[in-house]
């Protein structure tokens, strides 16, 4: 039995931009040797709107159910579509602590979030987004539903200015793998509307150029890119 050598794994709220997540996890999961696995948090007080502690645990356990079941079906379904096997989990509690513990049990090396349509922002919000920016030794992978990517369709990617190191097995291997040429994207810092990314599906930008404490700069990013963003190093 093969042992994956690296842990995709999707960060979801459940909503429109979960279908984008998958399908870029998948697409980078067929070109490395990786692992998926979906993982949802539920705040409480989204499905609790009373004090009556028997009320509250029947809401939490009514919802359990039908989160459960809508979980099953969405990894269900990309799995046989795409022949390859999703895993996932769930859990109620406050999100950021909820995700800081399941990532610090599992250990993935590459963490996928979905960008809100149109939007500078991710679908988890952007408090949660610069706080998974900021953990070191991960990929994270910023998923845009413009230009996406699709396990049906090749990657096309680009470099924003410079990687610091190229010594990313997971990047090493996407990049290895690619059947198109690797793009090389000079940009002034200062004046990132001279960023063009028509010929390319996937943006690799060194940590360094995404400062997660610069909440302007790094909207400023994620506002000009119409491509899925990996944060690397």
């Amino acid at each position: 039995m093969n042992t994956s050598k690296h842990k995709i794994v999707v960060l979801s709220n459940l909503k429109d931009s979960t279908a984008t997540s998958l399908n870029t996890a998948i697409s980078l999961a067929k070109k490395t040797n990786a692992s998926i696995h979906l993982f949802h948090v539920k705040k409480p007080s989204d499905i609790v709107s009373t004090d009556n502690q028997l009320s509250a645990n029947r809401a939490i356990n009514t919802n359990f159910t039908k989160i459960n079941k809508d979980i099953n079906e969405l990894v269900s379904t990309y799995s046989k579509k795409y022949n390859i096997n999703i895993t996932s989990s769930f859990t109620f509690g406050n999100i950021k602590n909820e995700i800081d513990a399941f990532l610090e049990n599992s250990n993935p090396n590459i963490i996928v979030i979905g960008k809100r349509r149109n939007k500078s922002i991710v679908a988890l919000g952007d408090k949660i987004s610069r706080h998974l920016l900021k953990k070191k030794g991960k990929t994270i992978i910023i998923a845009s539903s413009e230009n996406n990517l699709t396990p049906e369709n090749e990657i096309s990617l680009g470099i924003y200015n410079e990687l610091e190191q190229r010594s990313n097995d997971f990047i090493t291997e996407i990049i290895e793998n690619s059947n198109k040429p690797l793009k090389n994207l000079k940009v002034d810092k200062k004046d990132i509307k001279s960023l063009e990314t028509k010929d390319i599906n996937l943006l690799l930008v060194d940590r360094e150029n995404v400062k997660p404490k610069s909440t302007k700069s790094f909207n400023k990013l994620l506002r000009k890119i119409d491509v899925s963003l990996v944060v690397v190093n």
